[in-house]
């Protein structure tokens, strides 16, 4: 969630920088610049969002089964994303932000190797002795 709040808080920054300095390239005007830094950012922001509720809702709903389908894609996809990212952080920012978005990474691989508990229901009834 703090990602969010940071993805949040560069797209009105890198919004606010275009829109004021009456940014340009190649042509685009600087709203288009701006509304795009909104959007882009914004929209990440969201999907962060969305992987830290499936998070909580992994966390809340505790270990008596495994992940189903949407939960895994939203989880992959955030894992791909944290990988994406970590690289580009590691090219343009430094190595301390790499080692931030790389933790994030690694605790969201390490929850496909969490052990999960049976259910009651799943559990195989013993096999009644031999007589």
């Amino acid at each position: 969630m703090l990602e969010a709040g940071v993805s949040l808080l560069a797209a009105l920054l890198f919004g606010a920088v275009a829109t004021r300095q009456h940014m340009q390239f190649a042509g685009v005007s600087y709203t288009a610049i701006a509304d795009a830094a909104y959007l882009g950012l914004g929209l990440q922001a969201a999907f962060l969002l969305l992987v830290a509720g499936v998070l909580v809702r992994v966390a809340v709903r505790g270990q008596d089964r495994p992940f189903g389908r949407p939960t895994r894609f939203v989880l992959i996809a955030g894992a791909v994303f944290h990988g994406v990212l970590a690289a580009l952080m590691l090219a343009l920012s430094g190595v301390w932000t790499f080692l931030v978005v790389a933790l994030t990474l690694t605790l969201l691989v390490l929850m496909f190797f969490t052990p999960t508990r049976p259910s009651p229901e799943r559990a195989p009834a013993p096999a009644a002795p031999a007589s």
